[in-house]
């Protein structure tokens, strides 16, 4: 499992269905743009503990992080 390294997280957006569950669970790395109805990064950079929740809750897997293997979510 990675250390406490800082990744970059990823968020595709033609992804994404407006669940807003990243933003639920992980508010201090996502928010939620009310006019777009989608979310959005407020921190591009984090460690796997933190973002893990929301990236093993997407339902269409627009969210990753960079250099984190699918199987570690």
């Amino acid at each position: 499992m990675p250390g406490q390294d800082l990744h970059e997280v990823l968020l595709d957006l033609s992804r994404c269905n407006a669940c807003s569950g990243c933003s639920g669970v992980c508010p201090e790395i996502f928010g939620w743009d009310e006019d777009m109805e989608r979310p959005y990064l407020r921190r591009h950079f984090a460690t796997h503990d933190e973002v893990r929740e929301a990236i093993a809750l997407c339902p269409k897997r627009c969210i990753s992080a960079e250099g984190w293997p699918e199987e570690d979510y």
